[in-house]
């Protein structure tokens, strides 16, 4: 009888050993998955799904320069079988892409947040609004007032919170040393009514979404 429970038990411990070592091979497969490289032109990629069966490809794309190229806004609209294209000039690296509905109209807002580079690594943000037939429509994204501007050398964090944009960025001295900025923070908060956007300072808050 206890050979036949050794027997067992060395056969219990067999198999787990055979199964944890399944498990790691999974883990260790799961771990080398990549998503396929874009490949020139393209640099940046990414799919929006705003609901089943309408997807925004965006793209950004260039050879020869870094800092310069062209976007392109792709719409699938799967369910209908129509699809068209929208493309812009693009100053910058384009950092992310996404969709909101900031007037709450039903229409899909696509953004694209690209950053120059140096010295010129300043926020750029190139909006657009798409109606049900697919029709797109540029919004202008303000410019910071004139004294702002005096102040502002990039480094912008962009984020959204209860249903509006928001933006912090450091304020730089006249004297201030680039990445040492010493004149505080300014953030401010965007809506858009008629597609067309206003801009507030708020005050400062670090509670964030994305």
């Amino acid at each position: 009888m206890k050979k036949i429970s050794f027997f067992i038990a060395a056969a219990a411990a067999s198999l787990m050993a055979s199964c944890a070592g399944d498990d790691k091979g999974k883990v260790v497969a799961e771990q080398v998955i990549k998503e396929p490289a874009l490949t020139a032109p393209f640099r940046f990629h990414k799919a929006i799904e705003v609901k089943p069966g309408l997807t925004f490809d965006v793209l950004s794309w260039g050879r020869g320069s870094e800092s310069s190229g062209s976007f392109l806004i792709l719409r699938s609209d799967s369910t209908h079988l129509e699809y068209r294209s929208t493309e812009g000039k693009l100053d910058g690296r384009v950092e992310d892409a996404w969709n909101m509905d900031m007037d709450s109209d039903g229409n899909p807002e696509i953004f694209i947040q690209s950053k120059g580079e140096g010295e010129g690594s300043y926020l750029n943000l190139y909006v657009y609004e798409f109606n049900n037939s697919g029709s797109a429509q540029p919004l202008k994204f303000p410019e910071l007032t004139a004294a702002t501007r005096k102040l502002y050398r990039g480094m912008d964090s962009v984020y959204v919170k209860d249903g509006k944009l928001r933006r912090d960025f450091p304020l730089f001295g006249e004297s201030d040393p680039a990445g040492k900025p010493s004149a505080g923070k300014k953030q401010v908060e965007y809506s858009l009514r008629n597609n067309t956007f206003t801009i507030k300072e708020v005050e400062n808050d670090t509670t964030r979404s994305k």
